[in-house]
């Protein structure tokens, strides 16, 4: 088997022609910060592990990760900083039978670093099972989309995008490979999913609709800018035996635009944190059916 590290530069290769659109959108939160609030988010996701029932007689279940995992967008009270949404797929996951969520630890604009520093801490050494769902915000997602928004064709967009895709894209399967290492070290016995990202956008749709050729274009190459931050982060999981969940193919039909669209983008507020996230469907259709797909053979073998 290659490392993931030896794939990976294929992948920063091909990333190349895509460069200036590859980081914008693809990451798990659209103008987040570039990591969740050091001691904030711990507190938030303290109390946030204190609200869930542990009655629950199933596989003891703890959600990590960052905007996508917490549910942004989603719905309901969101308080920051953490963004949490009551309709996060792992909340509906864990009414599952044999499934008990102990907690949701994910937070708004957290990094691979922030999950291993700041969320895994706060996992159960009972905890069986463990999702996440991270890897957008260690490029730089936000850092690219403000500095390429403001001058597109400046000398800070193209630097902030040379970063992202030479720098700190290669180092996400030794970041990725870290977290992995400590969530195991702290629950030996959990077995780790990992969920990616779904493409944000139908170009089929787009070009019926007349849309420009060029947002077209900018849109299919987004989806496939998509599909290697994907790549990358299931080779890593595999290499490190976790289980990886290729949502892509639930939300196929529902990006924007779509007739049932489950990707949030409100052009009259480009700030809004939810843009580029799922909404409720798309964490209940798209997240929480296919983990719960992927779960049926876990439940019956631990429950």
């Amino acid at each position: 088997m290659k490392s993931p590290a030896c794939s990976h530069r294929g992948f920063t290769a091909r990333l190349s022609a895509v460069a200036a659109i590859t980081a914008g959108l693809v990451g798990g939160a659209i103008a987040a910060p570039a990591s969740a609030l050091p001691s904030t988010s711990a507190s938030a996701s303290s109390a946030t592990a204190a609200s869930h029932s542990s009655s629950n007689s199933g596989v003891p279940y703890v959600a990590l990760g960052d905007s996508y995992s917490a549910g942004t967008g989603a719905g309901g009270t969101q308080l920051p900083p953490c963004l949490q949404s009551p309709n996060a797929y792992p909340n509906i996951a864990g009414t599952v039978p044999g499934i008990n969520l102990t907690a949701n630890l994910s937070c708004f604009g957290a990094t691979t670093d922030d999950v291993r520093l700041q969320e895994v801490p706060l996992l159960p050494a009972n905890t069986r099972l463990v999702t996440v769902t991270v890897g957008g915000n260690d490029i730089g997602s936000g850092q690219v989309a403000a500095a390429c928004t403001a001058d597109p064709e400046g000398l800070a967009c193209r630097s902030a995008i040379a970063t992202s895709v030479f720098v700190k894209l290669p180092q996400l399967p030794q970041r990725l490979t870290a977290m992995f290492n400590a969530i195991k070290a702290k629950a030996h016995n959990a077995r780790i999913v990992v969920l990616g990202y779904p493409h944000l956008f139908e170009p089929d749709n787009m070009a019926a609709l007349g849309y420009p050729a060029a947002q077209v274009s900018t849109a299919r190459s987004l989806n496939y800018a998509t599909d290697l931050l994907n790549a990358t982060i299931a080779g890593t999981s595999t290499w490190n035996g976790a289980r990886f969940v290729d949502v892509s193919r639930s939300f196929a039909g529902h990006g924007v635009p779509s007739a049932q669209q489950w990707i949030n983008l409100n052009p009259f507020a480009p700030s809004d944190p939810g843009n580029f996230h799922p909404n409720a469907d798309g964490q209940r259709f798209g997240y929480a059916a296919s983990l719960t797909a992927s779960l049926a053979g876990l439940i019956s073998a631990r429950h």
